[in-house]
């Protein structure tokens, strides 16, 4: 028999072409049909097994996109994406459509893959190739250098003002004749200077261990309230240099289970924003309590408040700086710290806030 009729009887055999296709080891699929209303004809062994789905599930094009794009607007953004590509190709203007997208398999699982699809004549044939781990480490890389570059953008922004305060107090300690109260008035100043780049530094070195890895959550037991005596120590100074109200009260039972050091940068951040951003004269209140399955810190202020669009910005990681109240400068990544930092813990961090009249943070550990 002749090669051309041997290849032609394979063709034939559907079986026997059913077990070939399903020998190829990339999830395969075969369609026919207009955009979006195809028909799903043939899944291959490797995409029944390796994205969970069999024909039952996804019968046409349109159950297809819902259920391996269950977001509707990324599945908006796939679909038009595609058909823009297949009519190219239905117009005679390549060969072949290439997308890069993540799928919903069964499992609940997203899954980065290069699909690649041919027209032969009136058949669609759909290739996937998973290439999740090789996208998810370009991502990865992407996302460390994004951070290098706010971490240098942070520090040459936010360290300059407050280094070039110390300097200019500095040389006018150096120069001029003062009284003793005007003296305790600078050296007030300094320490608050002094205490706001050490809270940077410190921020500065606790996030970029969180974002690269290096951060390891070490629960103990211990009673809040000793963290409410090293806060009083910590911000009582500086609260009253500005002449803000603050008080610190918790409630017993006070003891919790958590990572302590975390815990502090958190609240550290929470007091130091309030007190920036509270005008003189008003108050700011820390109180800590138990209700039985979680420890509740509220910190509360009577200043500017956070408008909605910045309090989003700082829920998605961007860094703003603001000037308080007494135009202190604002660091820049304290609450974004206090975001990534909660998460670390399982916590919940919240805000209820209006403009001018004040904020209201809660944390649940």
């Amino acid at each position: 028999m002749k090669r051309e009729n041997r290849v032609a009887e394979i063709f034939q055999d559907e079986e026997l072409l059913r077990k070939i296709i399903d020998f190829i080891p990339c999830p395969f699929g075969i369609s026919q049909g207009e955009p979006v209303e195809e028909d799903i004809l043939y899944l291959n062994r490797a995409f029944r097994e390796e994205l969970g789905y069999g024909y039952s599930e996804l019968p046409t094009a349109r159950e297809w996109f819902n259920t391996l794009y269950p977001d509707p607007e990324y599945r908006q953004k796939v679909l038009k994406d595609w058909y823009d590509k297949v009519e190219k190709v239905r117009q005679g203007g390549g060969e072949s459509v290439t997308a890069i997208a993540k799928l919903r398999l069964k499992n609940g699982e997203d899954k980065w893959f290069e699909i690649n699809a041919s027209l032969l004549d009136k058949y669609f044939v759909v290739a996937f190739k998973d290439i999740d781990e090789v996208y998810k480490k370009k991502e990865e890389l992407q996302r460390r250098n994004d951070f290098k570059d706010r971490i240098l953008s942070v520090l040459t922004h936010d360290l300059r003002a407050p280094l070039a305060q110390l300097g200019a107090l500095a040389e006018l300690m150096s120069v001029a004749d003062f009284s003793p109260e005007q003296m305790d008035g600078f050296c007030k100043k300094i320490t608050n200077e002094v205490k706001s780049v050490s809270d940077f530094i410190n921020n500065t070195a606790h996030w970029a261990s969180a974002n690269f890895g290096y951060l390891n959550i070490r629960k103990e037991s211990f009673d809040a309230g000793e963290l409410f005596d090293e806060m009083i120590k910590y911000y009582g100074a500086v609260a009253e240099t500005k002449n803000v109200n603050l008080s610190l009260k918790v409630k017993p039972p006070s003891v919790l289970s958590t990572d302590k050091e975390v815990l502090r940068i958190i609240l550290r951040n929470l007091i130091s924003n309030a007190v920036k951003f509270t005008p003189p004269g008003k108050n700011v209140k820390v109180t800590g309590d138990s209700d039985g399955s979680a420890f509740r810190f509220l910190v509360e202020d009577e200043g500017m408040g956070i408008d909605p669009e910045h309090l989003k910005e700082l829920k998605e990681g961007r860094l703003s700086s603001r000037l308080g109240t007494t135009r202190e400068k604002g660091l820049g990544i304290g609450l974004s710290i206090c975001f990534d930092m909660a998460k670390r813990l399982d916590a919940r961090l919240d805000f209820e806030s209006e403009p001018a009249k004040g904020t209201r943070a809660i944390l649940l550990v």
